[in-house]
């Protein structure tokens, strides 16, 4: 069962898709060997969110959750595809539970920043970036997110210093 989970993708020009695709493979097979391992549940909504089945994905994270009510990833994923979906009160909800639970994670602080972003709370949404990039400092989508806070509210400025640091840690800008 362990090896399904950290097998290496094989190196090609369909890497993205033939990941994916053995990915979905491995994690339907771990589940079927056990299927009360919540891990595996969630990383199976995690291909499936990366394949665009945002409805299988929200299934997964909520199998997971009832499996493991504690399971703070698993509610931090269920509340980005919820946002995805265009939920965003329901992923507020998630996320917030997903920082009660582990209030350690950057990278959950900075998901709630950009739901709070989502519904016009600029200044909740930069206590968020604020407080995923003191948790994390190399974080750099969390100083471009700060960054695009920042301008909705006029500070170009502080704008362009946070968008200079998440370049200078490895912001890949999308085209």
């Amino acid at each position: 069962l362990f090896f399904l989970m950290i097998r290496r993708p094989p190196r090609s020009t369909l890497f993205p898709y033939t990941t994916l695709f053995r990915s979905l493979q491995d994690y339907n097979e771990a589940i079927r060997l056990k299927p009360d391992y919540a891990e595996s549940i969630n990383n199976r909504g995690n291909t499936r969110r990366a394949r665009g089945d945002l409805e299988g994905a929200l299934q997964d994270y909520t199998d997971a959750i009832r499996l493991n009510p504690d399971f703070a990833n698993a509610f931090n994923n269920r509340g980005v595809t919820r946002r995805d979906k265009g939920d965003v009160e329901g992923a507020l909800q998630d996320i917030n539970e997903a920082i009660r639970l582990n209030p350690n994670q950057g990278e959950v602080f900075n998901n709630r920043g950009n739901a709070r972003r989502d519904k016009g709370d600029l200044e909740g949404a930069l206590q968020d970036y604020n407080e995923a990039i003191r948790l994390k400092p190399d974080y750099a989508n969390a100083f471009n997110n700060r960054s695009v806070a920042r301008r909705a509210t006029g500070d170009v400025e502080g704008a362009m210093q946070d968008y200079k640091a998440a370049l200078r840690l490895g912001y890949k800008p999308r085209n």
